[in-house]
């Protein structure tokens, strides 16, 4: 009697058993993959640790010493902030297509004051054993546009005065201020003057005083401006990146004129260009 009980139980409670049976071998193959599968780490990104507001650069421009120089565009400026395999991307865009100048061996940029995050970085583990470190402790991401007046602000920004002879020593931190007089700092930039990317040496001590007769003009028509380092700092915290300036409705058109009386020593900008910066010498004797 017994017997045919557990016959019959056995019998009709099979396949709940044999789904039991089943559910409890997958989860143990699963917990054991978890357990023995190669753990690797990769770096993300962290919580936000601090935030400030900063002059962020669309367009840069060196002119040399007792010339012009000139770029048309419209800009936009792409910002990567990298640690280990994270990855920041901001873009900041000029208004419209303009023209920007600079003479006498000034410098200045095209600005819109941003608010910028910088964020902690930290390891997190992954199934699969790669292993990809953080390469620096934090990175920073352009959160947008400061509204003034319920608009984005932007200026054109003097980094250089006229009459500097050499841009090597070209500020990398500028301070301006806004229409109510309120003052901010710039990212840290590197638009100067570069000893390892001289790319010409242009004698112009023996041209005719007569500046019409010789001109030296440079003319660049590229889809980028410049490519150089950039520092976002803010409260003590700090991040390395890089940042493009490029257009993508035309070709960026830039103008340098060299006039007589000088050696001209012309370099990369920020020591990659494709824009330049100059350094001018008197002539010997």
């Amino acid at each position: 009697m017994l017997k045919q009980l557990v016959s019959t139980t056995l019998r009709i409670y099979r396949p709940l058993i044999m789904a039991t049976l089943i559910i409890i071998i997958v989860t143990m193959l699963i917990g054991a993959n978890y357990v023995f599968a190669d753990v690797g780490y990769v770096c993300r990104k962290g919580t936000m640790v601090t935030e400030g507001i900063l002059w962020t650069p669309i367009a840069l421009l060196n002119s040399p010493y007792n010339g012009y120089a000139s770029a048309q565009g419209a800009y936009t400026a792409t910002y990567v902030f990298s640690s280990g395999s994270l990855i920041l991307i901001s873009q900041v865009s000029s208004p419209s297509f303009m023209t920007i100048y600079a003479s006498n061996g000034s410098a200045v940029g095209l600005f819109r004051l941003d608010k910028w995050a910088i964020y902690s970085t930290k390891m997190v583990p992954v199934i699969g054993g790669w292993y990809e470190p953080c390469t620096q402790p934090y990175v920073a991401q352009d959160l947008g546009p400061v509204l003034v007046e319920n608009a984005p602000y932007f200026k054109v920004i003097t980094i250089l005065p006229p009459g500097t002879i050499s841009d090597e020593n070209e500020s990398q931190q500028i301070f301006a201020t806004i229409m109510n007089k309120t003052g901010y700092y710039s990212v840290i930039l590197n638009n100067g003057f570069s000893n390892s990317s001289i790319i010409d040496i242009r004698y112009m001590c023996d041209a005719p005083s007569q500046i019409s007769h010789y001109t030296v003009n440079y003319y660049i028509k590229s889809p980028i401006l410049l490519i150089t380092n950039i520092t976002i700092s803010i409260n003590g915290y700090v991040s390395n990146g890089l940042v493009m300036i490029w257009t993508s409705y035309t070709k960026i058109v830039l103008n340098y004129t060299l006039l007589p009386g000088y050696v001209y020593v012309i370099s990369r900008a920020g020591g990659q260009g494709p824009a330049y910066a100059f350094e001018a010498k008197p002539c010997p004797g």
